[in-house]
């Protein structure tokens, strides 16, 4: 089963919602993309690359990067995190370009099918710190119908300048 929050947050709000995170436990950020099987970790959730916001991360406790499990996609040429087998959190940034701003979401699964069709739960450990991250994140923003926004993203939202986008 998988459990998710999604939201509208402008830069400034998703660099609180990191340091809020951040404060639950030490953690790691992973691209969604790697090179090699091993994942690609990187410092922050606003990193840009040939010119482009990176929008797709994965959140990782610390303690379990080396559980992460990836699959390789040789048609692209890349491996990417197994977000079902790997004791992550999923975190998808919002697009924003000053006239739109596109909703984002937090999200993990608790367990997966197994090879014989049995259910795997993931471990204890990760379920916990992964509802925390949801609970932050909702504590973070505020509620905004079935949606979370930030502050700076209800301001400049407020001053009219573009609009929400699902």
């Amino acid at each position: 089963m998988g459990r998710q929050v999604t939201f509208f947050a402008a830069p400034d709000d998703i660099a609180q919602l990191q340091h809020r995170i951040g404060d639950i436990e030490p953690m790691c950020i992973l691209h969604d993309r790697s090179p090699t099987a091993k994942p690609r970790v990187l410092p922050t959730l606003d990193v840009a690359e040939d010119g482009q916001s990176l929008l797709f991360y994965f959140l990782v406790r610390e303690i379990d990067l080396a559980q992460v499990v990836t699959r390789h996609v040789p048609a692209q040429g890349y491996w990417t995190v197994d977000v079902l087998r790997s004791p992550v959190v999923e975190f998808d940034g919002c697009f924003f370009d000053g006239t739109v701003l596109r909703r984002g979401r937090v999200y993990y699964v608790e367990g997966f099918y197994g090879e014989n069709d049995e259910w795997i739960e993931k471990p204890e450990g990760f379920r916990s710190w992964a509802k925390r991250v949801l609970k932050a994140t909702k504590k973070c923003l505020k509620r905004r119908g079935s949606d979370y926004i930030g502050a700076a993203a209800a301001e400049w939202l407020a001053q009219g300048d573009g609009k929400l986008v699902t």
